[in-house]
């Protein structure tokens, strides 16, 4: 015969179970839309004997037969592979998104280049010639033609500028993301110590014997948490994630150890090893990349930081592409640099192309005629440097001293006769630039990346841009419909479903209820059996 409270106990137990199941029911349903939130459950499982238990005999007896169930613990439903394909395809989405959209600022600030730029500033440079060359002795004409080619420097001050200051904000929003990212990486690293001290109070029999904790029932709102922090962290750069036995986890960044536990590691703009006056200078990183040329990037380890992808890599290229310009730290792509290099390669080879037409230089550049120079440095105009010891960019391009004070010089024509410059009626010589300008083949920029006329060059810086926008675009959309995708596998998994956790409400209500009913039952069999038993006619 067993125990006359067996059944009585069970039942408890049982009753216990679906209290505490609809408790984490109403949980889940009270964290539907919390952010990062995991759906739970107790994991419960039938009780069975042990015939080494020490509260039984060696012999398991049919009286003790019928235990009922227990509780393992509140468990999170979780899925590791997904988690892992959804950091993988997150950076991604971060890096592709803020590539284009720093690309599409370019494009702001060029113009378009083709629509709104440069050519239309050419084709009425060339207008303006062309009239000219009806007139060449026409101070009037002369003067528009410079005016023209002074808007042309202008506009070029304008873009050198304007990419400046896109770089400038681009590099302050790379500090923003410094910061964060080291910010996530100390957030982490406070939850994993939470969380192992919560583990070993939870899981002490575990630790105990050396067994991983990893899967087992722990503090689920910090796994939640620090699920969070890992996610925010996987925009910024390529990261893998492995458990600790002790229950922290273990993060690489491009092969890169950045947290093991309670060490991590920060990154940081590698310092500047230049003397400079940091009045010149609006911030720190300003400083620092000034002194590179680039965005140099270390771990506090001193291991390089170079993030193949994330947020952290698109500012990388986005500040450091210099595309076949590049030199030093700079990369490749096609970034802000690049296009500040191909606008200078136009001020210099336009201005090359002027004052070889114009008399002041020969085919390969050297200076033959200073005072037939029609475009120069500020600098040479201010007497500080001769011409062609600096290269002309955009942002130093000026209208030579010679041609403000005589309009009409880029009219004039040699006279090997007289040994003279003089004006003509036929405007010929004019004419002959307006040729050169529209289709005189010039190799730009000194370094293969194209060679054509200047239309065709800006065609070209318009097409690239355009190009790299589309790219990065396509590249944005594809990663973000696969990360949304795997957003909803998530879900599918950890997310909290009202119509799920309904049904399940009702499952555990009418456990709750044919369980009471059980114990009112055995309260019955118990009266019966005290009260009863052995008065005999009643």
């Amino acid at each position: 015969m067993r125990s006359s409270f067996l059944g009585l106990e069970v039942s408890k137990r049982t009753i216990q179970l679906a209290q505490k199941s609809l408790d984490i029911t109403g949980n889940n349903l009270s964290n539907v839309n919390t952010e990062g939130y995991t759906r739970q459950r107790v994991d419960v499982s039938s009780l069975y004997l042990s015939k080494y238990a020490n509260w039984q005999t060696r012999t398991s007896r049919m009286s003790l037969a019928g235990q009922g169930t227990t509780a393992y613990g509140v468990n999170q439903i979780r899925d590791q592979y997904i988690d892992k394909r959804y950091r993988e395809s997150a950076c991604y989405v971060a890096q592709y998104s803020t590539t284009e959209s720093v690309l599409k600022e370019i494009e702001t600030t060029l113009d378009n280049i083709v629509s709104d730029g440069l050519p239309a500033y050419m084709d009425t440079f060339s207008d303006a010639l062309k009239k000219y060359a009806e007139q060449p002795d026409s101070e009037e004409l002369g003067s528009i033609v410079r005016n023209e080619a002074y808007n042309i420097t202008n506009l070029l001050h304008s873009y050198q500028t304007d990419l400046e200051e896109l770089k400038e904000s681009n590099l302050e929003a790379l500090g923003n993301t410094i910061d964060e990212t080291n910010r996530v990486i100390r957030d982490i690293v406070d939850f994993n110590k939470k969380i192992v001290k919560e583990y070993s109070i939870m899981a002490t029999g575990k630790l105990s014997e050396g067994e991983s904790v990893t899967g087992g029932y722990g503090p689920n709102e910090m796994l939640d948490a620090r699920n969070l922090l890992l996610d925010e962290l996987a925009y910024y750069g390529n990261i893998t994630v492995y458990d600790n036995a002790d229950g922290s986890v273990r993060v690489l960044m491009d092969g890169i150890e950045i947290i093991d536990g309670e060490t991590y590691e920060q990154i940081y703009m590698r310092s500047s090893t230049k003397n400079v006056d940091q009045e010149e200078y609006t911030s720190e990183i300003l400083r620092d990349y000034h002194a590179y040329e680039a965005v140099v990037l270390r771990w506090t380890s001193g291991d390089p930081a170079e993030p193949s992808s994330g947020e952290l890599r698109s500012y990388i290229d986005v500040l450091n592409g210099n595309g076949v310009y590049n030199t030093g730290y700079q990369n490749d792509a096609y970034g802000i640099p690049y296009y500040e290099s191909t606008i200078d390669a136009f001020a210099n080879d336009f201005a090359t192309m002027l004052n070889t037409l114009n008399g002041a230089l020969d085919e390969k550049g050297n200076v033959i005629n200073p005072e037939r120079l029609l475009l120069v440095t500020d600098n040479y105009n201010e007497g500080l440097e001769e011409y062609g010891e600096h290269y002309i960019e955009a942002d130093t391009i000026r209208i030579a001293n010679s041609w403000m004070e005589n309009a009409t010089m880029i009219g004039e024509v040699y006279d090997p006769n007289s040994d003279r410059w003089t004006l003509t009626q036929d405007g010929n010589h004019i004419n002959e630039i307006v040729v050169k300008i529209n289709s005189g083949v010039i190799a730009f920029g000194g370094k293969g990346d194209y060679e054509g006329t200047i239309y065709d060059y800006l065609l070209f810086i318009s097409n690239r841009l355009s190009q790299d926008i589309d790219y990065n675009k396509a590249q944005y959309d594809s990663a973000y419909d696969t990360t949304n995708a795997l957003l909803d596998s998530r879900d599918a998994v950890s997310g909290v479903s009202s119509d799920e956790e309904g049904i399940n409400m009702l499952t555990y209500q009418n456990w709750y209820s044919a369980t009471s009913r059980m114990m009112t039952a055995l309260d019955d069999a118990l009266d019966k059996l005290i009260n009863s038993t052995g008065r005999v006619g009643l």
